[in-house]
């Protein structure tokens, strides 16, 4: 049985996937030790829009007696690197893999950490990355050398892994994403929540919110809200999330113009204000134009139990139990026949709620850590 386990991947203060790592690094400490390899400094700033830190009090660390975290990583210092590697403790070294910028990092710690025989993990949050290139399928092939065991997180990402980088799928596991209660870190009614973001509180309010990046299609919501608009007049555009450029900043702001309703803060919203965005809304739409992963967001999303449209790519039907209720993607025409259906059709609103309680239930980060833990132990077994 494994009693320890090294982890590398983000927690507070640095963004990344921290989301991701503070459920998964609290479950398993409720059942094993782990040492967590966090950074001090992930990037250069100018790498990424808007910057890589965050300072709020509902973006914490997990506390336990069996939890440690080393946040030493620093992308400039390869002797904390390397030091990292020569300090992992435990059967097991489990990493994230999201990134190719990355790469020097995460390969030196984890090859030393092989080198020194401890089985090793990966979870991939993207097996193809968003805006892939020859150098991100160079570096993300070598790294998918090292591990004994992957994790993804839906059956395409397994395909995809298996067909890109010829991995076996015996050597693969599919465990799904947790949902993200901590951002629901005290009660607030959507009345409440709607006086302080300023909508009305008998407006019908569709929510997009997260990093606004091409491949996520809120421009197409935008065409679909004004069409929906046309038969149900109350409704009401929230847009809630930092664009990923200048250019997408600029095209947004154009496209959303004309929209009578809307409240549209284009900006990153600190972790303690995402409450009032998911419980003033009253159905939150995922229209990414491709994906192959799920998406943290339609998590966040049910741990409001809030009820999702969204579109046909990758893992996010898996969101929804209503099938009726996943458009096409890239398909304004489409999405706007399930804005209109889900505010015309009585009773549909409070089933998607139900449905999202369920899979709120399902996606549980209890259940999720039993089964990594499993997967730590099968490593030993013959």
């Amino acid at each position: 049985m494994v009693n320890k386990v090294t982890l590398l991947g983000t927690l507070p203060p640095i963004k990344g996937i921290s989301d991701y790592c503070i459920e998964q690094t609290r479950t398993l400490g409720e059942r094993i030790n782990v040492v967590f390899l966090n950074f001090k400094a992930i990037y250069p700033e100018f790498l990424y829009p808007g910057s890589t830190k965050e300072d709020d009090p509902s973006f914490r660390v997990p506390e336990s007696p069996r939890i440690e975290v080393r946040p030493t990583l620093a992308w400039y210092n390869p002797f904390s690197w390397i030091g990292a590697g020569l300090g992992a403790e435990g059967e097991v070294f489990h990493f994230h893999w999201w990134t190719y910028f990355l790469f020097p990092v995460v390969f030196t710690v984890a090859l030393i950490a092989k080198l020194r025989g401890k089985k090793i993990v990966c979870t991939v949050h993207n097996v193809i990355a968003h805006e892939s290139n020859f150098l991100d399928r160079l570096l993300t092939g070598t790294m998918f050398l090292l591990p004994d065991r992957f994790i993804v997180h839906t059956d395409k990402n397994m395909e995809q892994l298996r067909d890109a980088y010829s991995v076996r799928p015996s050597g693969i596991s599919v465990i799904p994403q947790g949902i993200y209660s901590f951002y629901r870190d005290k009660k607030v009614s959507k009345n409440d929540a709607r006086k302080k973001l300023g909508i009305p509180g008998k407006a019908r309010a569709v929510l997009y919110f997260g990093n606004i990046r091409k491949y996520k299609g809120v421009g197409d919501l935008i065409g679909a809200f004004r069409i929906a608009q046309k038969e149900i007049p109350s409704l009401f555009l929230v847009i809630a999330g930092r664009p990923w450029s200048g250019e997408l900043r600029t095209s947004i702001s154009d496209s959303v113009r004309p929209v009578r309703e809307k409240k549209v803060v284009l900006d990153y919203i600190a972790s303690s204000d995402i409450k009032y965005y998911f419980e003033a809304a009253d159905v939150v739409v995922l229209p990414y134009r491709h994906f192959s992963a799920q998406s943290a967001l339609g998590n966040i999303a049910l741990a409001f139990e809030k009820p999702l449209i969204v579109s046909d790519a990758g893992g996010l039907p898996e969101l929804v139990l209503d099938k009726n209720m996943v458009f096409e993607a890239g398909n304004p025409a489409a999405l706007a026949r399930k804005i209109s259906l889900v505010f015309s059709k009585k009773g549909l609103l409070q089933s998607m709620a139900r449905d999202s309680k369920k899979l709120k239930q399902k996606y549980s980060w209890e259940s999720i850590s039993a089964e990594t833990v499993r997967l730590y132990d099968g490593l030993f077994r013959p």
